[in-house]
């Protein structure tokens, strides 16, 4: 696209890539993202361009319309007459225009790489990390070779001896000692996320991801289990039909909580409370395929197992042909990626330490109905008091 910062009189002042992004932020109208921006400076005037009429090619956000492809063409040649120093930078980014670096089709393998993504996506967010430097590192073209989304972020070797012995000790326990791929993001001071993933099947064989989520800050863990949601009209729905699986993961969850009440807790310290010390969520995604110039987590309905328990329950959960729904539809509460993104950040959700034996045993039961688990250690400092900390009194 080019952009027009100047009507009066009327210039180009830049050229970018411009792309659709996911969702509408709530306004009803399109989002786009823009990005290799080439900058003019002074700007292209109008009178300088041959095109008899640039003002009726001219749109805004409201108004948005592609140009034909004639007058498109024209412009190009034009704009590298005219500024022929950026004529290589002009190349490169219709170059990128015309790429395509999705995830290529709708195997089992690209939604579980999809699935991978988004929960290196969900920790970078939850460690205040740049998702989007990560994410838009995707190597798109290494999709087919890749045994897990790590074969294609740039992520950095886990070299600290005692970082290793960490989490390995926290992955034998939770996952046993099977062989796994690691990376680790960080800001290079003081946050990082390690991310484990098991290596132990072929990604397309797996019927699902399982995200187990740990604090250091808060020794807190969390368990995301994602499942996919298909297009119902013009909405999207999960449906649990009575031979589904999610039956059995409810029961393993109830006896996981039965148990979990009878186990001692540890002391409690500045980090360890919770509004909910359940482990267990659940994430119902849209359908979505990025591309490797994309930061977006996958959208999607997420739900803690006892709200998912207790809305299965309700009338609203029926479906007119049989079975059971969940989403957009008829479950106007949940969390979103945002809502659930702060409440883990802050430690007001997941299990204490007391419960990673029970936790075990319920990945145990995912492994063997064919999920594959990805641990990501999420180590922030611990604050010991509320400075830098944002409050308004009203």
């Amino acid at each position: 696209m080019l952009l027009v910062l100047s009507k009066e009189p009327l210039a180009i002042s830049a050229m970018a890539m411009m792309e659709r992004m996911h969702g509408s932020g709530g306004s009803g109208k399109l989002k786009m993202r823009m990005s290799n921006i080439i900058t003019f400076d002074p700007p292209i005037a109008n009178s300088d361009l041959l095109i008899s009429d640039l003002e009726s090619v001219v749109c805004t956000p409201e108004t948005l319309s592609r140009t034909d492809n004639t007058t498109w063409d024209g412009l190009l040649v034009e704009l590298r007459q005219l500024r022929p120093e950026a004529s290589d930078a002009i190349d490169h980014l219709i170059g990128l225009r015309r790429e395509e670096r999705r995830l290529f089709g709708e195997s089992t393998r690209v939604e579980r790489l999809n699935e991978q993504r988004d929960g290196v996506g969900l920790s970078l967010e939850i460690a205040e990390l740049d998702r989007a430097q990560v994410l838009k590192s995707l190597k798109a073209e290494q999709v087919d070779a890749a045994s897990s989304i790590l074969d294609l972020l740039d992520g950095q070797p886990i070299q600290e001896r005692t970082l290793l012995e960490h989490d390995a000790r926290i992955f034998r326990i939770l996952l046993g000692d099977v062989p796994s791929k690691s990376a680790m993001f960080s800001d290079g001071r003081e946050k990082n996320v390690r991310v484990h993933v098991v290596d132990q099947t072929p990604i397309e064989t797996a019927l699902g991801i399982d995200l187990i989520i740990y604090s250091t800050c808060y020794d807190s863990f969390l368990l995301l289990q994602y499942k996919k949601m298909d297009r119902d009209g013009t909405s999207w729905s999960y449906h649990v039909s009575p031979s589904s699986n999610i039956h059995q993961q409810l029961h393993r969850m109830n006896a996981f909580r039965s148990a979990a009440a009878t186990v001692t807790p540890v002391p409690a310290t500045l980090w360890s409370y919770r509004l909910n010390d359940g482990p267990f969520y659940f994430k119902f995604c849209e359908q979505f395929r990025p591309d490797a110039r994309d930061e977006s987590l996958v959208p999607g309905i997420t739900m803690s197992e006892a709200h998912l328990r207790e809305f299965l329950a309700l009338p609203e959960a029926k479906g007119l042909s049989g079975g059971m729904f969940v989403g957009y539809g008829n479950c106007p509460r949940y969390l979103n990626n945002t809502e659930f993104i702060q409440l883990a950040r802050v430690g007001w959700i997941g299990a204490g330490p007391q419960s990673i034996s029970l936790l075990k045993q319920v990945l145990e039961a995912n492994a063997k109905g064919g999920r594959s688990a990805m641990l990501a250690v999420i180590d922030t400092p611990k604050k010991k008091s509320a400075s830098g900390r944002g409050r308004k009194v009203k």
